[in-house]
């Protein structure tokens, strides 16, 4: 739990200091479909088709901390430098290596 609050932090630090190209409006616009949609999506997988829970079955209060304060921020900062205006193999590049970080992110975490 103390990496997870540490991870918040440090997320919606890093989102907000190297945010240079959006908005407010923009940044609300993704903070709100990103929690609506990871809750969809959690709703429908958990609950209808009962496949994974983070925690524990039914419903789990402390995943509402990743859900509501990490991972919009990491949307954020991935929006933030994404090259919309370059090729499509720079484009891929960035997303497979955007990829690769948060998977080396989870299996440090998943570490003891």
């Amino acid at each position: 739990m103390i990496l997870l609050i540490a991870s918040i932090i440090a997320f919606n630090m890093i989102a907000f200091k190297i945010n240079k190209k959006m908005t407010p409006s923009q940044v609300l616009q993704i903070w709100t479909f990103t929690i609506a949609f990871q809750m969809l999506f959690d709703l429908i997988v958990e609950f209808k088709h009962h496949h994974y829970w983070y925690f524990s079955p039914g419903v789990e209060w402390a995943g509402l901390l990743p859900r509501l304060f990490l991972i919009p921020p990491v949307n954020i900062i991935f929006l933030n430098g994404y090259p919309f205006s370059k090729g499509v193999l720079k484009k891929m590049v960035y997303l497979l290596f955007f990829v690769a970080a948060i998977i080396l992110y989870e299996m440090a975490a998943l570490l003891p």
